[in-house]
């Protein structure tokens, strides 16, 4: 019997010993059941490989269909924080593999190898790194990769010529334009957190070039807003004061040591990337300060912050810092020839240090209150009855024993008043100011208490004390006033009459009141010493010349003043509307007015800075003066708005 191959001992294909577990029973033997109490099936409770490592596999398979699950799959965790190419690295070289391979064969001209599948997990890639870029950890690995800056360079080249150079596109390409647009922005989007890692670029540095290149192009707000921020990070330099501290790693350490090194080599250094922009590239970037968009506003403006406050120095100013940052303001503001971005800078910085607040409108603030000034006639108008007691008042002082209540009652109803001239007297009954004649007096105070002595019986009340006899009650009036005087006054006789002059007995230095004031006020009023009044002519030779009441004259300033501030806005620098663009606009205003205006008097400058806000700043600031108060506007401004 020939055998023409191996065959089984049994009729089994292999021969199975079953393991026992402690109890001796086959752990084959055992049934997996689930939460029912059925049987499960094979791989019940058992999860498999995790999605990174199925994703790791498949892209190790090189089957399209499995790479296109894998990169699909990318962009969807790379979503998630803890996705790290650091920990991943396989996954972040192969992400930068398939999102380089289109260009790399466009590069190399082999335009009908580049297929739709090619550039879709081109795309998945760049989408995929461009969502983990915006963690710290995964920048930092990216950014250490020398070979990738690179690539992102010669993508962004061809992506940059095929939008904005005329006759540049291929024939064999033209069907992916619309990939080649998503490729663009997600390529300048991965760019804008790296480029913070790119620093102390020379004067030639291609990726700076291309960037500029594409943003003086491009009318997309997106691509405008997201490259400016990418120059302005490329515009960054190593910080050559910085020393080596305990706290740093080695790594660090060795760094600095690198750097104290390059810079014994060269302490120097002015080939910077910041020395390569030009006049015209300036003023398109200036210019769009005019858009009002609060995004462009704001990425210029923090660009214009980079390029004027930067250290880098200058070939032609290599000994000083602030020589180069003069020489760069005076180039951006066009000093010398058109100063055409001065026009705008200053025309649209005070708008922008102001603008979104919440501020009085200059057309609609109140009139300025009319000013009440002290009446100087001879009659400033005399009260021509007495004021009335209020009832608890009334009440307080009937109860007062003699002449207790006859100087109060005086001090709540009549009130103290300089007499211009000594000399002067008033005819007949007429209220003159400063005077009232004894009989009214006497009759309007027995009038005031007739419930003392003319009670319903007829009898004085027994409950309060009589009133106080007509003489004595004249005789202390001068004491309830110190400053009054009883006085005689002759009063003239009518003319052609041969009647003897009449007198007529007043009490000088009181008169009644408007209304009746309290006690306490009464007794104040009534005692405290008369200053000399620069309102009465007769006392003036007793001032000294060019005399002012400088207490009433602070107190009504203070008081116009505090009415103002009331009604201003109360904005601050502290306030949650001040924003970025307000500050940003502030800070260069300030340094462009401190270097440039300041430096030189009644210069164009300064007529053009008058010319653009002398119209509508001065009113703004008087109907918020808290904008000069907290330091949004500097006062020292206004001084050339005058």
């Amino acid at each position: 019997m020939s055998i023409s191959g191996l065959a089984p001992v049994t009729g089994n294909s292999r021969t199975i010993t079953a393991a026992n577990d402690g109890t001796g029973t086959s752990v084959y033997a055992s049934q997996a059941y689930n939460g029912y109490g059925y049987v499960a099936p094979i791989g019940y409770n058992h999860r498999g490989i995790d999605d990174v490592g199925r994703i790791t596999m498949s892209l190790k398979s090189g089957i399209d269909s499995e790479v296109k699950w894998a990169l699909n799959s990318l962009s969807r965790i790379s979503l998630h924080p803890n996705f790290n190419l650091e920990h991943s690295s396989f996954l972040g070289s192969e992400l930068i593999k398939y999102f380089y391979k289109p260009f790399q064969l466009i590069g190399e001209k082999k335009y009908e190898q580049v297929t739709q599948d090619l550039l879709t997990f081109s795309l998945d890639s760049l989408l995929t790194l461009r969502n983990s870029a915006q963690d710290l950890h995964n920048q930092q690995w990216l950014s250490q990769i020398k070979s990738f800056k690179k690539n992102v360079l010669d993508a962004l080249k061809f992506l940059s010529n095929w939008f904005y150079q005329p006759n540049f596109q291929i024939p064999q390409l033209k069907q992916y334009d619309s990939q080649f647009s998503e490729a663009l922005s997600f390529l300048i989007d991965l760019l804008e957190p790296l480029t913070c890692y790119y620093i102390d670029n020379t004067k030639h540095d291609p990726l700076f070039h291309v960037l500029l290149q594409t943003l003086l192009a491009t009318q997309d707000k997106t691509l405008f807003v997201t490259i400016l921020k990418c120059l302005s990070h490329l515009l960054i330099i190593r910080d050559r004061k910085r020393k080596v501290n305990s706290d740093d790693d080695e790594e660090v350490k060795h760094h600095l040591d690198q750097v104290v090194e390059e810079e014994e080599v060269d302490e120097k250094i002015t080939n910077n990337c910041i020395n390569s922009l030009k006049d015209s590239d300036l003023e398109h970037i200036v210019n769009d300060l005019l858009i009002n968009d609060n995004e462009i506003n704001n990425a210029v403006l923090e660009f214009l912050k980079m390029y004027l406050f930067s250290e880098a120095l200058h070939p032609d100013y290599s000994a000083s810092i602030k020589d180069s940052q003069k020489y760069r303001l005076q180039k951006l503001l066009q000093l010398k020839t058109s100063r055409t971005a001065f026009h705008t800078l200053v025309k649209q910085l005070p708008l922008l240090t102001v603008a979104n607040l919440p501020l009085n409108d200059p057309s609609n603030i109140k009139p300025i209150p009319q000013l009440n000034l002290t009446r100087r006639s001879e009659f400033p108008g005399v009260p021509s009855t007495l004021p009335e007691l209020t009832e608890d008042l009334y009440k307080l002082i009937i109860r007062f024993p003699e002449p207790l209540r006859a100087t109060t009652w005086l001090r709540c109803c009549y009130e103290p008043f300089v007499v211009s001239s000594p000399s002067e007297s008033f005819s007949g009954d007429a209220a003159a100011p400063g005077e009232v004649t004894q009989i009214s007096l006497w009759k309007a105070y027995e009038k005031q208490f007739q419930e003392i002595w003319n009670s319903p019986t007829g009898e004085p009340n027994p409950q309060f004390k009589p009133l106080l006899p007509a003489v004595d009650f004249i005789k202390n009036v001068t004491r309830a006033f110190p400053s009054s005087e009883a006085m005689v006054v002759n009063l003239p006789a009518p003319e052609g009459s041969n009647e003897a002059p009449k007198k007529k007995f007043i009490i000088r230095g009181i008169q009644p009141r408007q209304f009746a004031v309290n006690i306490d006020v009464a007794n104040y009023e009534a005692l405290k010493p008369n200053p000399i009044s620069s309102v009465n002519p007769v006392e003036n030779h007793k001032l000294p010349i060019g005399h002012i009441d400088v207490e009433k004259f602070n107190h009504a300033i203070a008081g116009v003043a505090e009415g103002i501030l009331v009604d201003g806005s109360g904005v601050t620098k502290k306030s949650d509307m001040f924003n970025q663009i307000n500050e940003s606009s502030h800070d260069i205003l300030e340094y462009i007015i401190h270097e440039v205006l300041d430096d030189s008097e009644n210069s164009i400058e300064e007529n053009i800075f008058r010319l653009y806000n002398s119209y509508w700043l001065p009113e703004l600031v008087y109907a918020n003066p808290s904008l000069v108060e907290s330091g949004i506007i500097n006062a020292s401004w206004l001084k050339y708005l005058i």
